[in-house]
């Protein structure tokens, strides 16, 4: 029988190595998402015959994630039918990217009760656009670094780095304090956001952040899976005009190599307000997630 334990900083490692098999570039299966929000969607894992496999708390019920790795799909798809009538519970699959549908519905019978939910697609930009923000579609973008520029003109970007790690942590501090929003997932995001900080190296993730006379105005974290920059992390000082944009493009700059095509910069949970802001920066396209029934 499957047996799932909970995520920590010390195994969380261990479930790295199989994302490299995902087969699409939604945000679930990262070290930095699955981290943030482990304790929130109660998330343990198992690997069963070299598939990874994740139980979560969603949307009220248990459900789980879509198996990866170099093991057999069938093998583990078995195993779990047979975990689900053991502890006589229905079989749903959460965050179902739309590349593993088929294999759901028309291999396992599965059912997809409703529409993918607007709130939890993923902002797939490509790399070019956001590092560079060239042509007419990032005209307004580029006037807002072009004043931050022209009213900062002693900022730089920094990476994040042990030695400068403490003022990042305060930094975040300093912005639940000035900027916090009134949901309980945007505090949840920033709660997280400081706990996630001081596993940067030890996790394998890239930060970066923009300062303006030894302050820090704008920051980020993500990582690189693939042919993909997943950005975990966004947060700036808004009376720093223009440090948004600028976080953006100079985070996606540094932060993307040779291998790199995509940016993915997660979901809008609904925030009218970011909603508005990811589709100024022109997504290549929205990653839809199902929810998806199958029988045990």
């Amino acid at each position: 029988m499957l047996s799932f334990k909970p995520i920590n900083a010390d195994n969380i490692l261990e479930t790295s190595k199989f994302f490299k098999y995902k087969i699409s570039r939604t945000s679930d299966y990262t070290i930095g998402a699955m981290y943030m929000w482990r304790d929130f969607y109660n998330t343990q894992y198992t690997i069963y015959d070299d598939m990874i496999l994740y139980k979560v708390k969603f949307l009220d019920r248990t459900s789980f994630t879509f198996p990866v790795g170099s093991g057999s799909l069938d093998k583990v798809m078995t195993a779990l039918k047979s975990y689900c009538r053991k502890q006589d519970i229905p079989l749903w699959f959460c965050t179902v990217p739309e590349e593993a549908i088929p294999i759901l519905v028309n291999q396992y019978n599965g059912t997809i009760p409703d529409e993918p939910s607007r709130d939890w697609a993923d902002y797939l930009y490509l790399a070019e656009d956001l590092s560079n923000m060239a042509g007419r579609r990032y005209s307004g973008q580029r006037n807002h670094i072009n004043r931050f520029k022209k009213l900062y003109p002693n900022y730089s970007y920094e990476k994040i780095t042990e030695d400068n790690m403490d003022r990042v942590i305060k930094f975040l501090q300093d912005y639940q304090v000035d900027f916090n929003k009134g949901s309980n997932l945007a505090k949840e995001e920033l709660k997280r956001s400081m706990e996630l900080l001081p596993y940067l190296n030890k996790f394998n993730l890239i930060g970066g952040f923009i300062q303006v006379d030894e302050t820090i105005v704008a920051m980020a974290v993500g990582e690189v899976i693939n042919d993909t920059l997943y950005c975990h992390i966004e947060k700036a000082k808004r009376q720093y005009h223009g440090s948004y944009q600028m976080i953006v493009k100079e985070f996606s700059k540094n932060a993307i190599t040779e291998q790199v095509k995509y940016i993915n910069r997660e979901e809008d949970v609904g925030d009218m307000g970011l909603r508005t802001s990811k589709l100024s920066y022109h997504p290549h396209k929205l990653l839809d997630k199902y929810c998806v029934l199958l029988p045990t």
